[in-house]
């Protein structure tokens, strides 16, 4: 007679890891963000704004969230795919694995904020008047500092 054992150890480490950790991650702009030295609106106001535009205040959409999040989506899947393996192999930890995905989308948000004067329509002339610049939401920086990770 054989007999086969499995040993559980690694799995078991990665179990505690997970249910007493951060399970998942969001990325973007959050009621609690800093508020804009000039108007006052919070960051996740004026993200929400430009993301899914204003028409009645002549602001086109620019969905430079959305268009982030979509664009690494897969790359993010991949990451944490290829993270439990390396989780159940001793070699990384979840949270490791969770972060890096979570800065990749992070990553992407900026990357589109940065490209939205090139890609989407431009601001009205009033605004261009009032702020000095055609891209306010690149150029001053704060909206791309403000973009933050939560952990649940």
């Amino acid at each position: 007679m054989s007999k086969v054992t499995c040993d559980t150890k690694i799995l078991d480490s990665m179990i505690r890891q997970v249910s007493k950790g951060d399970r998942s991650a969001r990325i973007g702009f959050f009621d609690d963000s800093g508020k804009h030295p000039r108007s006052g609106a919070t960051a996740y106001e004026i993200a929400a704004i430009n993301n899914f535009g204003a028409p009645e205040s002549n602001i086109p959409e620019r969905p430079f969230v959305t268009d982030g999040a979509y664009e690494r989506e897969l790359l993010s899947q991949d990451i944490l795919r290829k993270g439990v393996r390396q989780a159940h192999q001793g070699r990384k930890t979840y949270r490791k694995s969770l972060t890096e995905a979570a800065e990749a989308q992070k990553e992407s948000i900026g990357a589109q904020l940065q490209l939205a004067r090139f890609v989407y329509q431009g601001n009205a002339q009033s605004t261009v008047d009032s702020k000095g610049f055609n891209a306010p939401l690149f150029e001053t920086g704060w909206l791309q500092k403000q973009i933050d990770i939560k952990y649940d």
